[in-house]
């Protein structure tokens, strides 16, 4: 019976001893600390991989739109539409005849009703 309960204590203090350790902050975590403070609030609801897949996809849509470098306004914007997208209606948008490298058409030029 003593031996069951040395083994419990010596159990139990290892387990205190463990939660006593500071937790490293994951690689994520750390990405997204060192988003700016407004993107970071926007996103606070998210767990860290989501917040940053949903920056980088907001982040892809801007540039495909042709702003590469958008100003904060714009970049907080385009989070939130990636976050509450607007279903009900559809907003155009174009990068432009003026980006480079000039992007293809989606549309091929041979409709396909002669296909």
């Amino acid at each position: 019976m003593r031996r069951y309960l040395l083994l419990a204590l010596v159990v139990f203090a290892g387990a205190a001893e463990a939660q006593e350790q500071p937790r490293i902050p994951t690689p994520d975590e750390q990405a997204f600390a060192r988003l700016p403070q407004d993107v970071q609030g926007l996103l606070a609801g998210l767990p860290a991989r989501e917040a940053l897949q949903k920056y980088d996809y907001a982040r892809q849509n801007l540039i495909a739109l042709g702003a590469p470098n958008p100003s904060p306004e714009r970049l907080r914007a385009q989070i939130e539409a990636v976050l509450a997208p607007r279903y009900a209606a559809v907003q155009s948008a174009s990068a432009g005849a003026t980006s480079f490298p000039p992007l293809s058409p989606l549309v091929p030029a041979i409709s396909f009703e002669y296909r």
